[in-house]
């Protein structure tokens, strides 16, 4: 009778562990909490007569910037021309003349675009100083990427403004080199704020430490073999994106982002259909490689956006792309050391569930929404876990933690249903006819 008690109060703190993990993240997701991470950018165009600019602002962070949802024009060039500033080298200040305001809708992000002229005053048009604070210095954590086509057509990066450095020298010798820093960085914050790539890459890492028992999951990988599976989904990755990226990105593929961002959705679908079933032998990695080649699509649009297209803008691109290879890296030493761990308890297979179950309803939600059929109701708590990304690996660390230590308590009892798998020797489930 004590053995059965302590084990019903084992069992009760693991269900514990778990609904304290769910109330942690819950506490934290209110309208007032979330918060758009999105940028704007600044194409730049400079001949040696003349100089000009489009302004590309996220509709939904402006309004938050301003604080009103009244965006009329006059209000919104009024606020761009008191955080717009040019100042030519002989220190004189240029005027400016906008554009009427218009509306695109930009990886499923609704922006408004604005040109904007600014007069030299019979000065070089080529050597000036942009100051540019707009959202910057409202809305914290927001940034604006600064693109800029020469005389020449050459096209690249003079940097990221941010509340730490909100100028840019245009015509500075420099500004190449560090704008190929910036869009490294920029490639690698665009994937760790998009809920979308962040749980594609995690969802196929939920079965890595397993193998298929019997059309199911069920043998456990040992850690060698786990890891290289995880090397086999990123390398497979990093190959899909890399080849749409590259291809779209020189101009040699075009392709609408409104069906782009609706397949990317689709792929965090069938991520988590699979570690729900597996689907096919080694489908994880099928479908990092397949679906990589829509992500890498998305990727090339964000960068059309910017003006970085053409081969004059492969420096820029390949930065890009290094930065995005960064965040896979992050994503994969923040999540599956606790996936590993997990993978070693009973509960494994209830937790991977509830992760792909999770991973679909997102999946679903964003169908309907970039279909235009549903606005999405979870974005209250997508916008909260990105910007707590750390608070999230950190909470699932705990919950990994928890559960191997109620695994060691339980010792030997005889779990139920999959989890009697899960924990045959490894040198069972390692069988040729066993993997998946």
């Amino acid at each position: 009778m004590p053995d059965v008690r302590r084990r019903g109060g084992v069992r009760r703190l693991a269900t514990g562990a778990v609904l304290a993990v769910a109330g942690v993240l819950a506490l934290g997701v209110s309208p007032a909490a979330a918060h758009s991470l999105d940028s704007s950018t600044v194409s730049v165009h400079v001949s040696a007569e003349q100089a000009d600019a489009t302004i590309t602002l996220p509709t939904e962070t402006l309004v938050e910037a301003i604080g009103t949802d009244q965006l009329d024009d006059a209000t919104v060039l009024a606020y761009l021309a008191d955080h717009l500033t040019v100042t030519g080298a002989d220190g004189a200040t240029w005027a400016e003349t906008f554009s009427t305001p218009t509306t695109q809708t930009i990886e499923g992000i609704e922006s408004l675009v604005v040109d904007v002229t600014f007069d030299s005053a019979g000065a070089s048009a080529e050597d000036f100083t942009l100051a540019y604070d707009a959202i910057i210095a409202d809305v914290p954590g927001h940034e604006a990427v600064v693109v800029l086509t020469d005389a020449a057509g050459q096209v690249s990066t003079a940097g990221v403004l941010s509340t730490a450095s909100d100028s840019v020298a245009v015509g500075d010798v420099s500004a190449t080199s560090t704008g190929l820093v910036d869009m490294v960085g920029y490639g690698l914050t665009h994937v760790l704020e998009g809920a979308d790539h962040l749980l594609f890459l995690t969802v196929l890492l939920l079965p890595a430490p397993l193998l298929v028992v019997a059309h199911r999951w069920g043998g456990r990988r040992a850690l060698l073999p786990s890891l290289r599976q995880v090397l086999a989904v990123a390398t497979a990755f990093t190959a899909g994106h890399s080849v749409t990226l590259v291809a779209a990105g020189l101009g040699l593929v075009r392709v609408p982002s409104r069906p782009v961002e609706v397949l990317v959705a689709l792929s965090v679908a069938a991520g988590a259909v699979h570690a729900w079933r597996p689907l096919v032998r080694r489908g994880e990695v099928l479908i990092a490689g397949g679906f990589g080649l829509v992500h890498g699509l998305a990727f090339a649009g964000i960068l059309a956006d910017l003006g970085l297209g053409g081969g004059a803008a492969v420096a820029p691109l390949l930065a890009f792309n290094v930065g995005v290879e960064l965040a896979q890296l992050l994503v994969i030493l923040a999540v599956f050391p606790s996936l590993f761990l997990l993978s070693r308890t009973r509960f494994h297979g209830r937790v991977r569930r509830v992760g792909a179950m999770a991973a679909l309803t997102a999946a679903s939600a964003w169908v309907l929404d970039r279909l235009g059929l549903l606005a999405n109701p979870l974005s209250p708590l997508e916008d909260w876990a990105v910007a707590h990304l750390w608070w999230v690996a950190a909470a699932l660390a705990a919950l990994a933690t928890t559960l191997w230590w109620v695994e060691q308590r339980l010792g030997a009892d005889v779990p139920e249903g999959e989890e009697s798998a899960a924990r045959a020797p490894d040198r069972v489930a390692a069988t040729p006819m066993m993997e998946a």
